[in-house]
């Protein structure tokens, strides 16, 4: 439950970092958009600058050319001053001069000329005023048709700031928002992640505990099967001497019959001579013995006793008893395994061909790269072989390392110590397993005593 609700956090945290992402995206476009806009402004306002320019240099013209005009008119007013100052003379020599007729001509060709000048310096002058009128016109009307645009212009860029503003405004209050929940949502992840942590630890200590539980209680149960077997080895005992007393009783009446009863048991030692082997594993407080008991179907329980070890080990008492007679004697293997992890030394061949590896964990592997296999025989010889670099055991399987000569390297099932071509045997064998930092992880013990 907590992994799928901080699957669904992380989910909707890269959904709220692809909409932040976007949002940056579309504020810097509009932050863009701005810079480009202003830029516009930048140049209406330059180009209403040069327009007011020109309109105040069209002014100047305008009053420039108001200037020429009065000029002009100035001028035309001093000609007409002139001409008149010129028809008052022509006036006064023609009232000075008596005849009629001179007179009468000379004042119609001066109303004349006078009129002619006239209706020139008009006509002069109405050109000069119509076409400056009309410039003037033109132009007042270019600056008013072109102020109106840009002031038209002008005010749809302030329009398109202050809504990209606007637009700004609310996106960066949304960021903050996201910005928010985002932190709310690493912080809930950082805490499901301890609570995480807390629950593994907690799991972990509960799983040591029940498995220091499970080895104690197994450790009992070796204790006392050990101290069954005991019990058992000494009811063997007194019920083999009280048979062999019995038969010898019996046939003390007849010598003949105690020879008979001794050659008897030295024909059945020859068939049935057999080593009781008494295995005592230790694997995380697991005890079981492979000639003595066997398990039953679920592989906890200590059902059946084996009657051929029984007997053979009532041979071999017997045979002791009348050594005198024949004096070959049983030889009693012991074989103890000592496991202090979860890995196992789960065999090791008598005649020092091979040590078989487990890893008994079921879901855990581990790395053995390095690790030591020290084999003591009888307290002299020490034998050392040094697992791979690198090397896995995984859970459940196991890994059989034989001597040179004995088989051929087969990863990750089978490993050739090729250092020596036996693992030595003696009556007294010690396997010893090392992990890298010299820790003892796991032991086998071989025992040979004369009986």
């Amino acid at each position: 439950l907590d992994s799928n609700k901080i699957d669904t956090m992380l989910i909707e945290l890269a959904q709220i970092e692809a909409d932040i992402n976007a949002l940056r995206r579309r504020i810097t476009e509009l932050e863009e958009e701005v810079m480009r806009i202003k830029k516009d402004n930048q140049s209406l306002l330059g180009e209403l600058q040069r327009t007011r320019t020109d309109v105040d240099q069209e002014t100047l013209n305008r009053i420039d050319y108001q200037n020429q005009v009065q000029t002009l008119l100035e001028e035309i007013d001093f000609i007409r001053r002139v001409h008149e100052q010129e028809i008052r003379e022509l006036q006064s020599l023609a009232a000075r001069d008596t005849t009629p007729e001179n007179r009468e001509f000379f004042k119609n060709e001066l109303a004349s000329a006078i009129r002619d000048i006239r209706a020139e310096y008009d006509q002069i002058t109405n050109v000069n005023r119509t076409d400056m009128e009309s410039w003037y016109r033109l132009k007042v009307q270019e600056i008013q048709t072109q102020s109106a645009r840009q002031s038209m212009e002008h005010g749809y860029a302030k329009e398109e700031v202050k809504r990209l503003r606007t637009q700004l405004a609310d996106l960066r209050g949304k960021l903050a928002d996201l910005e928010g929940r985002n932190s709310l949502l690493e912080k809930q992840i950082q805490e499901l992640n301890y609570q995480l942590e807390d629950d593994q630890r907690s799991y972990e200590a509960a799983l040591n505990d029940r498995d220091a539980q499970i080895r104690k209680m197994r450790e009992e149960c070796q204790a006392l099967m050990v101290e069954l077997q005991m019990l058992l080895d000494t009811k063997q005992t007194l019920d083999a001497e009280i048979a062999i007393y019995r038969k010898m009783l019996e046939g003390e009446e007849n010598r003949a019959g105690l020879r008979q009863l001794v050659e008897q048991v030295v024909r059945t030692h020859e068939l049935s001579q057999h080593d009781d082997t008494e295995m005592m594993r230790i694997v995380k407080g697991e005890a079981a013995s492979r000639t003595s008991f066997q398990r039953s179907a679920k592989g906890n329980e200590l059902t059946d006793f084996k009657s051929d070890a029984k007997y053979a080990f009532m041979l071999g008492m017997l045979t002791a008893s009348v050594f005198m007679v024949n004096s070959v004697t049983a030889v009693d293997h012991k074989l103890i395994v000592m496991i202090k992890s979860q890995h196992s030394l789960q065999e090791a061949a008598a005649d020092g061909t091979f040590v078989v590896l487990q890893n008994t964990h079921r879901a855990k592997e581990e790395m053995i790269g390095e690790w030591k296999l020290k084999r003591k025989i009888d307290g002299k010889k020490e034998i050392v072989y040094t697992m791979p670099r690198d090397f896995i055991l995984r859970p459940g399987k196991s890994v059989k390392i034989v001597a040179r000569g004995h088989g051929i390297s087969s990863p990750p099932e089978q490993l050739v110590f090729d250092g020596e071509d036996t693992f030595g045997i003696g009556s007294n064998v010690q396997t010893i397993l090392y992990s890298r930092d010299g820790e003892e992880r796991a032991t086998h013990i071989q025992r040979s005593s004369q009986a």
